[in-house]
């Protein structure tokens, strides 16, 4: 068996369970007690899928976007997906339309041999680590004109360097709430609001190596604004 190595870290009120090779997340608990029991049933069962042939783990990794959602599909389905990457094969999946919402769904990345990923453009209505946000209406007319002007290249991080293509694009017409495994962060709960714009793209060979070692994690859109500044009347006033 490859060296998944997994370790119990206190993170915030949380104990988190952790791969150290990866960083991936498998849940967090409300006591060292429950973490270490989860521990305990994921290595057991890391050993036991470690056993099978590349072909039926790869089977059972895909039936994971198939079956309906629960935290053990979760954990089954990133436990495959590690041991596949171990083996250096790249987990496949359905380009079907139902198997990319169901695995929005359960929190896993959407990826396939050809270096791709599903993953949200940008979170509309809500505050961004730059201290800005669109609203839905701008977010979609901004897109709409993107894809107008041809270019799907992807740049890195508003360089010129060229990483990847955008192949599709979908402004998503309803909530998704979803498990999110960061690198050495472990799992988070997000709720996506209605109209959030999600984007596959094909990465090149370089940049894929970056996505899989989560040093490329998300999308970042660029654009221009006019900051206006407005003094607003006093609340006594009013």
């Amino acid at each position: 068996m490859p060296d998944l190595t997994k370790r119990i870290e206190k993170q915030g009120d949380q104990y988190c369970v952790v791969s150290e090779t990866t960083g991936r997340g498998f849940g967090c608990y409300a006591n060292p007690a429950q973490a270490q029991t989860r521990l305990a049933q994921i290595e057991r069962l890391a050993k036991r899928l470690d056993a099978l042939p590349t072909d039926d783990l790869a089977s059972v990794h895909d039936g994971c976007h198939k079956t309906a959602t629960t935290a053990d599909v979760v954990v089954v389905h990133d436990i495959t997906e590690e041991l596949l990457e171990a083996r250096q094969v790249a987990p496949g999946t359905s380009t079907n339309v139902d198997d990319k919402l169901a695995a929005l769904q359960s929190g896993a990345v959407v990826k396939a041999e050809d270096r791709y990923t599903l993953a949200p453009v940008y979170v509309p209505g809500r505050e961004d680590s730059d201290g800005e946000h669109a609203d839905a209406p701008t977010l979609q007319k901004a897109l709409w004109d993107w894809v107008r002007k041809g270019d799907r290249t992807i740049y890195l991080q508003h360089t010129e360097k060229a990483a990847g293509e955008m192949v599709e694009i979908l402004t998503w017409p309803f909530p998704i709430e979803t498990d999110l495994a960061v690198p050495e962060q472990g799992v988070t709960k997000f709720a996506f609001p209605a109209e959030t714009p999600f984007m596959g793209v094909v990465w090149e060979s370089w940049a894929w190596d970056l996505v899989k070692a989560g040093e490329l994690r998300g999308y970042s859109i660029g654009g221009r604004a006019r900051r206006v500044e407005v003094d607003l009347p006093d609340a006594e006033a009013v």
